[in-house]
């Protein structure tokens, strides 16, 4: 039965389906060209695996930040800080490029996105396009 609780707790603590879980962003949508993206709240999150060094984030403000001011994406992993994007013109994409720290012993790694202002009742913060992960 310890036996049991402990392995249990283990499963919990690293689970399998971690890599699928997000935090803080709506549904897929995707724009006239093409591209598929997610809106954020004020506050997001999601998960990379934890083989991955290098991360490509897509990120683009549509809105303008507070006064005409750039939007700025705080990007934390594991907890961490990692970058300020910022977000100039509210139309264009960033692909920010991010190198990613060590890797934890976890099999995903949690990613937190923090946005400096966000936009009407839905609270939209920035659009989130798809993320891609590599080991280099």
């Amino acid at each position: 039965s310890a036996l049991l609780a402990l392995a249990l707790a283990g499963y919990l603590h690293d689970p399998p389906w971690a890599g699928a879980i997000t935090s803080g962003m709506r549904p897929w949508e995707e724009d006239p060209p093409g591209t598929r993206f997610r809106w954020t709240t004020g506050r997001a999150s999601f998960f990379v695996p934890r083989e991955a060094t290098v991360m490509t984030l897509p990120l683009r403000a549509v809105f303008p930040g507070a006064d005409g001011r750039a939007t700025v994406v705080r990007v934390d992993v594991d907890g961490r800080w990692l970058a300020d994007i910022k977000l100039p013109e509210p139309a264009a994409w960033v692909r920010a490029v991010l190198p990613l720290p060590r890797a934890a012993r976890r099999r995903y790694r949690r990613v937190d996105l923090h946005v400096s202002r966000v936009v009407g009742f839905p609270l939209l913060g920035v659009e989130t396009g798809e993320v891609v992960t590599e080991r280099r």
